[in-house]
């Protein structure tokens, strides 16, 4: 009788923690259990708390539906992934990262890395600006992640022969229609569960295009319920609808709206669900990825008031935890070719080229996704999906592209500082322009200087591509008192030939000529003239991860000229060489240490005051001779040679704010002499105060001459052009 009473009591006291439990629960003779993981963006990592304690109860489950990111852990789990390695594997992810689809800067092309300075940028299609993209994200990153976490099942097309039996659930766009995915490509198909409208593009499988299966059947337990299964335990994501209070925005109410149907037929799946586990999510939203721990936390907490009815169900007849069928970090395939489908405009020789892929070759996931993402960063395509596809003991990797078929852009820059003063950037480019590989570009400068600049380069990867170069401009050299004492105009044309060396380096050479003329201040007239004809060679990288706050990476620019080629009257041939160089060490996540180095050497007797090196100024690209030093005007000293070395050490200090301080050292000396190398004659020393702003750059800096006992303080905003 004791025992009897103790028993009630303990069902009494857990009426309230069965709500949530269909009433008239049991659990038949061998039954099949079903798992119903909903969508809800970053809510769903929720589920990863259930999964851990079901894997604690040994709970043997027989099949998976899923919706959004419910899809994509219930993929994982049914793939073979515990929940303790899902775990690991949420926490490990920038999410954040991954939907806004940055593209590579480190893998981005030469020429892309010199025009990435525009903060609008306007596709022309079809006559018409198109001002408004399709989503945040094409998806791209995605696939890298998704690839690389399923590779281990990738050649199963049938879901329901994986470790678990799974599907998931998508809308077709067009007929407004719920699609449940049971075979096929299983990242396409996961893709296209979780392709939120206006956050992921719609993705095309076959020839429908899919969004995100919320917009339908957000809580799949019904179709569990059509495959025979007995028990579905569903993990509900909902946290119903906002109040008024709460909706402050076009987005909150849009967002409401979207809530009324998924809401309604959540509640109607609730009769096909047998434990409907309901997490506590208050105040998290689909894109909550900064806490997502306590999200996890709340899903295992909330599983473990189930424990009981969860007890009750059939268990694993493995002794230890699922495990993946393979190692997840240790397949190497052998590629013995590629394919390449749905391309139109560039070839597979290019493609190849691109990616650095050499057939037949030994490759991870890892070392694929870093190939089409060399691929991606050309900027030809909106999205590369793959797969590895094994037939007649040979390897193939696949690619299917969507080819970015957009050929004309308007872009848009603005900047200031104090050598250029105040512009706007107006340009326009042009893909494919005579040549399939092609790419032209025209920048005009409007402001206080005005200026062009314009680029025409057929890429052919590592094959020689050829390019051409012209520019304009305006410079003004100061003295110590930041007075004006020198005028320059200066015209360029370039013919280069260039390749890519090693995957990292291009080099190449061409003929350059340059037109020179100059006013001393108080002169009306330009009178000093002078054409030159030079030949160059050069060797340049680029593996900075951002341009005006890089943390790590490298960046150098290495040349050798030979100048005035027609100058018939000059004895022997004055040659001048020179290399700029950045290098940044990451010390903490926070700390950057960042080495400068500069040098330039004039081999010859005869060198025109245009070509001697002048230091001076603040400015971040390469210009002429012009060598910036931080505590000096610009151009405000000059010398047949020059080495420079600058120290710097730039802290994040919280987001996208840095401070930087630097300690500069330099060394002009006109005559190659062991004494005058190692003197040193001028040092400077600063602070940099700077934020990364969605258009650019914005940096104030003093900095002060202790050789010379001045002080500059000057000012960037924008982008350099």
């Amino acid at each position: 009788m004791k025992k009897l009473l103790l028993l009630l009591l303990a069902i009494f006291l857990n009426i309230p923690l069965f709500a949530q439990v269909k009433e008239g629960f049991k659990v038949p003779s061998h039954p099949k259990i079903g798992l119903s993981l909903a969508g809800g963006g970053a809510k769903g990592f929720a589920h990863v708390g259930v999964l851990k304690v079901l894997d604690s109860l040994g709970v043997k489950i027989d099949y998976i539906s899923g919706t959004s990111m419910g899809a994509i852990v219930g993929g994982l789990y049914a793939s073979g992934y515990t929940g303790k390695e899902i775990e690991k594997i949420v926490l490990e992810t920038d999410f954040y990262n991954i939907i806004a689809n940055e593209k590579n800067r480190k893998e981005s092309s030469f020429f892309n890395k010199s025009v990435d300075k525009y903060i609008l940028n306007l596709p022309v299609k079809n006559g018409k600006i198109n001002v408004v993209p399709k989503a945040i994200s094409t998806g791209q990153k995605n696939i890298y992640l998704l690839k690389e976490l399923f590779k281990n099942v990738s050649t199963i097309d049938d879901f329901s022969i994986l470790p678990i039996p799974f599907m998931c659930v998508g809308t077709n766009l067009e007929s407004g229609k719920m699609e449940i995915f049971e075979k096929g490509d299983l990242v396409s198909s996961i893709m296209a569960s979780s392709a939120f409208p206006s956050l992921m593009d719609p993705v095309k499988i076959g020839d429908s295009i899919y969004i995100d299966g919320a917009m339908t059947v957000n809580y799949p337990s019904k179709p569990l319920k059509d495959k025979g299964i007995d028990i579905v335990i569903g993990v509900d994501l909902s946290q119903g609808l906002n109040t008024r209070e709460k909706l402050q925005s076009a987005i909150d109410i849009l967002n409401q709206v979207i809530d009324f149907s998924i809401q309604k037929e959540t509640k109607n799946q609730y009769q096909y669900t047998d434990i409907n586990i309901h997490p506590n999510l208050e105040g998290m939203s689909a894109t909550s990825y900064d806490v997502k721990k306590a999200i996890l936390d709340s899903g295992y907490a909330e599983a473990k008031k189930y424990i009981e009815p969860l007890s009750l169900l059939p268990k694993s007849e493995e002794t230890v935890l699922r495990a993946p069928l393979n190692s997840v970090y240790s397949n190497v395939y052998k590629i013995d070719s590629l394919i390449l489908e749905n391309n139109h405009i560039f070839k597979k020789n290019y493609v190849q080229g691109k990616m650095n892929l050499r057939v037949p070759s030994l490759q991870t996931y890892g070392s694929i996704n870093k190939m089409i993402d060399k691929l991606y960063a050309t900027k030809n395509y909106t999205l590369i999906n793959y797969d590895i596809i094994q037939k007649n003991n040979y390897n193939y990797l696949k690619l299917t592209v969507t080819e970015d078929d957009t050929r004309f852009f308007f872009k848009f820059g603005l900047h200031y500082d104090e050598i250029f003063k105040t512009g706007l950037l107006l340009n326009a480019t042009a893909k494919r322009l005579l040549f399939r590989n092609s790419i032209i570009s025209l920048d005009v400068v409007v402001g206080d200087k005005p200026r062009y600049y314009f680029n025409y380069f057929i890429d052919n990867g590592y094959i020689p591509g050829i390019g051409a170069y012209a520019s304009g401009m305006t410079l003004d050299l100061t003295d110590i008192n930041s007075t004006e004492y020198e005028r320059w105009n200066w015209f360029r044309n370039e013919l280069f030939i260039q390749s890519i060396w090693r995957d990292k380096y291009a080099i190449g050479g061409g003929i350059s000529h340059d037109y020179f003329e100059s006013k001393f201040a108080g002169i009306k007239t330009y009178s000093n003239s002078k054409n030159f004809v030079n030949a160059y060679v050069f060797i340049k990288t680029d593996t900075q991860d951002d341009k005006s706050f890089p943390s790590k990476g490298l960046f150098l620019h290495a040349e050798g000229k030979a100048l005035d080629l027609l100058n018939d009257e000059q004895e022997g041939r004055t040659v001048q060489m020179k290399i700029t160089s950045q290098l940044n060490f990451p010390l903490s996540p926070r700390l950057t240490f960042r080495l400068g180095l500069f040098g330039g050497i004039t081999v010859g007797e005869e060198l025109s005051n245009y070509y001697r090196y002048r230091i001076g100024g603040i400015f971040e690209q390469i210009l002429g001779n012009f060598v910036k030093l931080m505590g000096y005007e610009f151009g405000q000293l000059d010398t047949q040679n020059l080495l420079v070395a600058t120290n710097s050490l730039q802290y994040n200090v919280h987001k996208n704010y840095f401070l930087t301080g630097h300690f500069s050292i330099a060394n002009l000396f006109n005559d190659v002499k062991v004494d005058d190398i190692l003197h040193i004659n001028e040092t400077s020393a600063g602070l940099t105060a700077g934020y990364k702003s969605p258009f650019g750059q914005i940096k104030f800096n003093y900095s002060r001459s202790l050789t010379q006992n001045n002080n500059v303080f000057s000012v960037i905003l924008g982008h350099w052009f």
